[in-house]
């Protein structure tokens, strides 16, 4: 894979730029721009790679959530597009699970979603699907960075009346509408396989407060759920804009505070700020508060009292991984299936899996949901919903969904609501019962970083080799080109340090994890000696 391509597609600061030439290109990987021009750039070479042969008419479908200057992105992208015989279907304003719906339901070859997920307002971006719905492989996206930089040689020259023309869509659904009616369909199948019974002791006698990061969802989620799970309270919708002050992005999957600490630290945060103001009424220990969704809507993270109830704590993805796996198995323990996590996941999670009735085959992949699609999204053939989930820390989690027009076909979907409706459901059913026993995990990150200076091999990663003692040996993963990611063992406990360039920031992250002992202070002998060798 080239420069261009990240963990989650491309990512950059927003710029109304309109130049599609080699500049553009530039700009993107070395000033982290995205510009106008860049993006008709991307659509002429997605659109040529889909017409390999200059034969057919592929259909694209595009949507996008509330940043800025993403119409004028889409726009651009749209005469890329057509500039290559493409035919565009715009879903409108919508979550990336919005855009995987539509895609599905309109049977389109493509989807192209802009967004930059959870990074600033300020930033935009595009992930593109397939037309099974999944993440584009690296190699294909090696393949549309390479048309890029040959189409960005060729001269274009387009009048201003000829850009209007061609930056129209030539078919217009509403993305939300068909989002929001594919999860009604789906919710008897999520409760049926992680409900048993009636979702109604865990919350307080208020409700769920709801922070969908002023995304897409802020305008409906609450009262939908308010019908279909519990009473719902939105919290985002007078945030000043997209991920401000707002949404999952800012939470940390390990994030725990005490009522003393929720009431006297500056959050800037209206979950947070919310809760601190509520927090007389919460008094029993595992009661879920809030849900909060990232800037697209694709993944969820909870957030509960702990267990001596004395502050709050977030239920991150590996605990909902472990909530979804434990309920399935209680209420169907003849069942046979797969659970894939990321190598930034709970070392104990996967191993866990084996103390249930139930029979699951567990997957470490690369960090990226498109990582956990490619271990789980093998014979999805079957007249009864098979049981696949994949999950991050980070609360992305990928669950099955039946295709909407091809009877007996499921795919797998980082539907942040969905997550929700099934998270929630599980933990009901678990309530009462142990989770897997938590081992220590903690990530901290370089930023910025020359991230040239980091590929897993050189002297840098010599240098943190050589500050492990004892006998350690280095996994590699299938996704993580530039991943040193070392096993083994410290007064007892499996151990995992793992250093690894961003693939949507100009960051290098270190991770560690233990299946018991704390090793803060290896974090940050790791991050003393990389800091000085990697930033600018």
């Amino acid at each position: 894979m080239g420069d261009l391509f990240g963990t989650d597609g491309i990512r950059g600061l927003a710029v109304g730029d309109v130049k599609r030439d080699s500049s553009a290109i530039t700009r993107c990987i070395d000033d982290r721009e995205f510009s106008v021009g860049f993006l008709q750039l991307v659509g002429e070479a997605l659109g040529t790679y889909l017409r390999p042969s200059g034969e057919g008419k592929p259909r694209v479908v595009i949507g996008w959530d509330q940043r800025p200057l993403n119409e004028d992105l889409v726009r651009s992208l749209t005469v890329g597009l057509h500039l290559s015989n493409c035919s565009v279907i715009w879903a409108g304003e919508c979550a990336t699970p919005g855009l995987h719906a539509t895609l599905l339901a309109e049977g389109a070859d493509t989807g192209c979603m802009v967004t930059a997920s959870h990074n600033p307002a300020s930033d935009s971006g595009i992930k593109i699907f397939d037309k099974d719905g999944y993440k584009t492989s690296p190699e294909v996206e090696s393949a549309i960075e390479a048309l890029i930089h040959q189409l960005s040689s060729e001269e274009r020259e387009l009048s201003e009346d000829e850009k209007c023309e061609l930056g129209i869509a030539d078919q217009l659904v509403d993305g939300t509408a068909i989002h929001s009616a594919a999860l009604t369909l789906r919710l008897p199948m999520l409760k049926l396989r992680y409900l048993d019974g009636l979702v109604s002791s865990l919350f307080p006698p208020e409700g769920l407060l709801l922070d969908s990061s002023k995304g897409s969802a802020t305008t409906w989620l609450a009262d939908w759920l308010s019908v279909n799970l519990v009473k719902t309270e939105e919290l985002s919708a007078d945030c000043l804009a997209l991920n401000e002050g707002c949404g999952a992005g800012e939470l940390s999957p390990t994030l725990a505070m005490t009522w003393g600490e929720l009431s006297t630290k500056q959050h800037n945060h209206v979950l947070f700020d919310e809760l601190n103001k509520r927090q007389s009424s919460y008094n029993a220990s595992g009661m879920i508060l809030a849900a909060t969704l990232d800037g697209d809507g694709d993944r969820c993270l909870l957030v509960r009292v702990n267990s001596k109830a004395t502050g709050i704590e977030v239920v991150d993805g590996d605990q909902m991984l472990d909530a979804l796996a434990m309920a399935a198995s209680d209420i169907s323990p003849q069942i046979k299936g797969m659970v894939a996590a990321s190598i930034e996941s709970d070392l104990s999670l996967l191993n866990s899996l084996q103390r249930l009735d139930a029979e699951f085959e567990a997957v470490e992949t690369a960090v990226g949901d498109r990582w956990l699609a490619v271990a789980l999204r093998d014979n999805l053939t079957s007249s009864s919903e098979p049981f696949r989930i994949g999950g991050e820390d980070s609360g992305h989690l990928l669950l099955t969904t039946p295709h909407p027009i091809q009877d007996d076909e499921w795919r797998l979907v980082g539907d942040g609501i969905a997550t929700l409706v099934a998270s929630i459901s599980a933990l009901t059913t678990c309530s009462g019962k142990q989770s897997f026993q938590f081992g220590w995990k903690s990530r901290q990150s370089i930023s910025p970083s020359v991230r040239s200076k980091w590929d897993g091999k050189n002297e840098n990663a010599e240098a943190i080799i050589a500050l492990l003692d004892g006998d350690w040996q280095r996994q590699d993963v299938d996704g993580e080109s530039n991943l040193l990611m070392m096993k083994g063992k410290i007064n007892g406990d499996m151990v995992s340090v793992a250093v690894r360039n961003s693939g949507t920031q100009a960051k290098t992250t270190v991770s560690i994890r233990s299946t018991g002992t704390h090793l803060p202070d290896l974090l940050e002998e790791v991050i003393q000696t990389l800091t000085p060798r990697l930033q600018p």
